[in-house]
């Protein structure tokens, strides 16, 4: 694996997040023009920069590269969107690797959520 020293870090979920995703047409509009129906996703990891997610549907990551996000890591529900970096085949379904598009404000509105999640998992656990 490769290590990134500028990535601040990784949150992996014990359980995976539920979100929703839809391809859109290009990430870099203002109003991203949807070119598919919403689907349903996993989220394995995340990070300020970075997601890893699973789904059952098959995405031609060539031809379809950007992706609009929808997920609650803990209260805010976030739009994120990136572009599609990798694919894996799984068993019964695909893990897909997203990079987001450069924006501090939703780098620190992640960093902040996943921050209040993991308070609230401690004291579950207590």
């Amino acid at each position: 694996m490769l290590y990134k020293r500028n990535e601040y870090f990784r949150y992996t979920f014990d359980e995976p997040c539920e979100a929703t995703f839809r391809l859109i047409k290009d990430a870099s509009e203002s109003s991203p023009e949807e070119i598919s129906k919403k689907g349903k996703c996993t989220i394995i990891d995340i990070s300020p920069h970075g997601i890893k997610m699973y789904s059952e549907l098959f995405i031609s990551i060539e031809k379809l590269n950007h992706v609009e996000l929808q997920v609650t890591l803990d209260e805010t529900p976030i739009s994120l969107i990136g572009e599609f970096v990798w694919s894996h085949r799984k068993i019964s379904g695909y893990e897909y690797g997203i990079r987001f598009m450069d924006d501090e404000k939703r780098e620190s509105l992640i960093i902040n959520e996943l921050k209040n999640r993991r308070k609230k998992e401690i004291e579950r656990k207590k």
